[in-house]
C-alpha cells in the first residue's frame, strides 16, 4: 500500500457540485498553495464556531479525504486485524489550556491493566511536545507500519502508531495548516487508525462531542463502542481530557445508540493547574508522563491519568463500572505494573 504515490489520487466524483463542501474541500486539499490554507483556515473556522457541522458532513470528509489518500482508502477498506477489545485511543489536541501529555500515560497505563491499546501520535502542533516528541525522550519505539501493530499488541499490549503510516498524503497536506479544532479534528483522530478495534476513546477540544460520536458511528461502523470526552475547565478553557474538575461532557456510543451526559465539577485549583500543566520542554513532558505511572504516591497528574485510563479500560469491559475501571488501573499503577510496562517499551529499542 505504501507504494501508491500522489499521482494515483482519485479524481472527484461528478456527481458533487462545485459549491458543495466536500468539493470546496477537494479544492483546498489539491491547492497547496499559502493563499488557499488561508482561505481553508477560515472556512474551517467559521464551520467549526459557527454551529453548522452536521454528522453528515463529516462524513462528506471522510469520503473526500478518502479519494485524496488512495493509502487511506485502502486501510479503511481492510482494517489491520488486532485481538479482542482493542481500543484505539486519540486526541484532538490544540486545548485552550494545555496540560502534559495525559493520554500518552493513560494509553500506557490502561494496556498495564490489562487492555489492548492502539494510540495514534504526532509531533507538537499547537504546543511544546506532541506524543511522538513524549516516545523520543522515553525511548519508546512506534510502529513503523500498521502490519506491525498486531505484533506490537501481542508482546506488550499496546502499540503506538503515527497517523501518516496510515494516510501519507493527507498527512502531508494537511500537517501545519491548522493550530486549531478543525472539522477533522471530530473524526480523523480515531477513523485514521485502521484496525478492527472494538472500541474507541477520542478526547476533543470542544464541546460537542455528540457531533463526534455520532460522526464516528457513521465513518466507522466496525466499531462497536465509543467514547468521546472534553472538559470545560472554565468558560473558554477547554481540554481533550476526562477530568474531575470544571464540567465534563461525555458521548458514548454502543449498540448503535448514543448517551450524552454532562457533568460540573468544582473548577481546578491553582495547584492543580500547576502540576498539570504542559512543561516547556520534551523533556520536562517527558518526566510528567512518567511521573505519572510510578508506583507510589497519589498526585494530580496519578489521578488525571487514571481516570483517563479508566475510560479506555471501561470502553470494551462489559459491565464495568467507572468505580471498577478507576480500582483495575489504580492497582495497575500502584503494583508497579505500569513502570515495568514503560520499561520493558523502552528497553525494546
Amino acid at each position: 500500500m505504501e507504494s501508491i504515490k500522489s499521482a494515483d489520487v482519485i479524481a472527484p466524483s461528478p456527481d458533487v457540485a462545485p459549491g458543495h463542501p466536500r468539493e470546496l474541500l477537494r479544492s483546498f486539499l489539491r491547492d497547496r498553495s499559502a493563499a488557499s490554507d488561508e482561505r481553508w483556515r477560515r472556512w474551517c473556522a467559521d464551520l467549526v464556531k459557527g454551529g453548522r457541522l452536521r454528522p453528515t458532513d463529516l462524513s462528506d470528509w471522510w469520503t473526500a479525504i478518502n479519494e485524496f489518500d488512495p493509502v487511506l482508502a485502502q486501510y479503511a477498506a481492510e482494517p489491520v486485524t488486532v485481538p479482542d477489545t482493542t481500543v484505539v485511543v486519540a486526541g484532538s489536541g490544540k486545548e485552550q489550556f494545555k496540560t502534559f501529555n495525559v493520554s500518552t500515560a493513560a494509553a500506557i497505563l490502561a494496556a498495564a491493566a490489562g487492555t489492548p491499546v492502539v494510540k495514534g501520535i504526532s509531533r507538537s502542533v499547537s504546543a511544546v511536545s506532541g506524543a511522538a516528541d513524549i516516545l523520543d525522550i522515553l525511548g519508546v519505539t512506534p510502529v513503523a507500519r500498521p502490519a506491525a501493530i498486531q505484533q506490537a499488541l501481542q508482546r506488550r499490549n499496546i502499540a503506538f502508531v503515527a497517523y501518516p503510516v496510515f494516510c501519507p498524503h493527507y498527512a502531508a497536506r494537511y500537517d501545519g495548516v491548522f493550530d486549531s479544532i478543525s472539522p477533522a479534528s471530530f473524526f480523523m483522530p480515531v477513523a485514521t487508525v485502521c484496525v478492527r478495534a472494538s472500541g474507541f476513546v477520542l478526547g476533543l477540544a470542544h464541546a460537542d462531542v455528540a457531533l463526534a460520536a455520532l460522526a464516528l458511528r457513521m465513518i466507522r461502523p466496525d466499531i462497536a463502542t465509543g467514547v468521546v470526552v472534553s472538559t470545560d475547565l472554565s468558560h473558554g478553557e477547554t481540554v481533550d481530557e476526562y477530568s474531575d474538575v470544571g464540567t465534563v461532557r461525555l458521548a458514548r456510543v454502543a449498540a448503535g445508540a448514543l448517551d450524552s451526559t454532562t457533568h460540573t465539577n468544582p473548577e481546578p485549583a491553582r495547584h492543580w493547574r500547576r502540576a498539570v500543566a504542559h512543561q516547556p520542554t520534551h523533556r520536562g513532558n517527558a518526566a510528567l508522563v512518567a511521573d505519572a505511572l510510578t508506583a507510589t504516591g497519589d498526585t494530580p497528574c496519578t489521578r488525571l491519568v487514571e481516570l483517563n485510563a479508566s475510560l479506555i479500560v471501561g470502553t470494551t469491559a462489559t459491565g464495568c463500572r467507572p468505580d471498577e475501571g478507576i480500582a483495575r488501573v489504580h492497582h495497575a499503577r500502584r503494583s508497579g505494573r505500569a513502570m515495568r510496562l514503560l520499561t520493558e517499551l523502552s528497553e525494546s529499542r
